[in-house]
């Protein structure tokens, strides 16, 4: 699939038009997750999920294995000892952190490939690591679970670089606000698509349908809510689209009752959130 067609700003239209077809009739190519990514998603409802198992296919991938290493040597983790072997990593982060690491590191590299779009994709990608972390914080602050707050603040946006990578095929020479146009449109249906087939977690899929509309989740309310937050105080902190103010008044704030002091003592974590995203971009 990878006939283009000529645009124009006037046939942005068309093209979301397009694109839009082929997300409904399932002609869009989607990627297949990194056995890794895979092991992460369905072991993060389990606390008995072998260490093992996850050391064993991350080391079946030697540039992942790399990666993870340096990750976990970098300034946001690192202990008084170099960490030299992915047991030994396990032993000293502990297997929450270790997946969270993983899906990351294997996610940046099997979907957000090089492309027409490249500095779209990382700036995405800052926005959805951050939102990830951020959300961690709030269900902290909120007690909330920890770490499928990070899966879905995480996965929000898992669209997006399908989106972007189709683009780049069909239309590779779009001004930026027109992608940005694109993707506010259709990553959410494309991230829907990815969810069902690729059968990830319902809470990741519920929060990627209901994103921003938190009120429809049913059950899940709480941890769309949470992720919302995630998304926003992202948004704050790597674009600059919203303001400190707007964040802490947003309705998924009040939803959590989370007031401006919750608010600023989660901000307390600010620089180690910024060192993790150095660290694991």
């Amino acid at each position: 699939m990878t006939n283009s067609i000529a645009t124009e700003s006037s046939d942005v239209d068309v093209v979301a038009a397009q694109l839009r077809q082929e997300l409904d009739d399932g002609r869009i190519e989607l990627p297949l997750l990194p056995s890794v990514a895979a092991e992460v998603l369905t072991s993060s409802l389990d606390e008995q999920s072998d260490a093992a198992r996850l050391a064993g296919l991350i080391q079946q991938d030697q540039t992942l294995a790399a990666h993870m290493i340096r990750i976990v040597n970098s300034p946001a983790f690192r202990g008084a000892v170099e960490i030299v072997a992915l047991q030994q990593a396990i032993a000293r982060l502990g297997m929450q952190r270790i997946r969270e690491i993983a899906l990351s590191a294997s996610l940046k590299g099997s979907l957000f490939k090089k492309g027409s779009y490249d500095a779209i994709a990382e700036e995405t990608w800052q926005v959805v690591l951050a939102a990830g972390l951020w959300a961690k914080e709030v269900a902290r602050a909120s007690r909330r679970n920890v770490e499928i707050a990070y899966l879905c603040g995480l996965l929000h946006s898992i669209g997006a670089p399908l989106i972007l990578s189709r683009l780049g095929e069909l239309a590779p020479d779009l001004a930026r606000t027109e992608v940005e146009e694109l993707l506010e449109a259709l990553t959410a249906q494309a991230g829907a698509r990815l969810a069902e087939q690729r059968n990830l977690p319902e809470a990741v899929t519920v929060t990627i349908e209901h994103l921003h509309r938190f009120e429809q989740a049913g059950d899940e309310q709480d941890l769309v809510a949470v992720t919302e937050c995630g998304v926003g105080l992202a948004r704050w902190m790597c674009t600059k689209s919203l303001s400190m103010p707007e964040v802490m008044h947003l309705p998924a704030m009040q939803h959590l009752n989370l007031y401006p002091e919750d608010v600023e003592g989660i901000l307390e974590n600010e620089s180690q959130v910024r060192t993790a995203i150095e660290s694991m971009s």
